[in-house]
């Protein structure tokens, strides 16, 4: 299926549609284009991110590509929150601090809802619930920040009332596994 408008899908790219990019979060289509790339026409979506002032712009026949989703639904979330919320043990051996930074960045960037929480899961694990480094900080957030939005629009709650919620269910999650 292809984000662009067609005579079959004229609610692919409503303007306005609210979608989930794998990386930035909730993101709502603004409006499509015709570009041409190197002497090829191709329709865009441009999409702009929810709390933010960024742009986006995607070529509409690579939805699937991108990794452009409908928001999560109540079951969905419900199953995260439930993951999230699984005992973290501590690991066994501690890799070093560069190399856990530096590996959680990669898995951050993969864009799957599973490894957004495993990140959180491993910052927590790793920081004993307070990271104490500015890089575990803006890892944390980075971690959390979209996927709080796209459970604000879900849910119909602030982001702010999200994050708390993700928040002390990874801190209760690390409670539990040291009790």
């Amino acid at each position: 299926m292809s984000v662009a408008t067609a005579s079959s899908d004229s609610t692919a790219t409503k303007i306005g549609k609210v979608l989930t990019h794998p990386v930035h979060g909730p993101v709502r289509i603004v409006s499509t284009l015709t570009r041409t790339v190197r002497g090829e026409e191709r329709e865009y979506v441009d999409l702009e991110v929810i709390g933010d002032e960024m742009r986006i712009s995607v070529p509409a026949d690579g939805k699937d590509v991108v990794g452009l989703r409908p928001v999560l639904g109540t079951k969905e979330i419900d199953e995260l929150i439930a993951q999230l919320a699984e005992p973290i043990t501590a690991p066994e051996k501690k890799a070093s601090w560069a190399h856990r930074i530096k590996s959680l960045q990669m898995q951050l960037q993969t864009g799957r809802l599973t490894d957004r929480i495993e990140v959180i899961r491993a910052i927590m694990r790793d920081s004993g619930g307070t990271p104490s480094s500015l890089a575990e900080r803006n890892l944390l957030k980075q971690a959390i920040d979209p996927l709080a939005s796209e459970i604000a629009i879900a849910r119909a709650v602030d982001r702010e009332e999200a994050a708390a919620l993700l928040q002390t269910t990874a801190e209760g999650a690390l409670v539990d596994a040291a009790a």
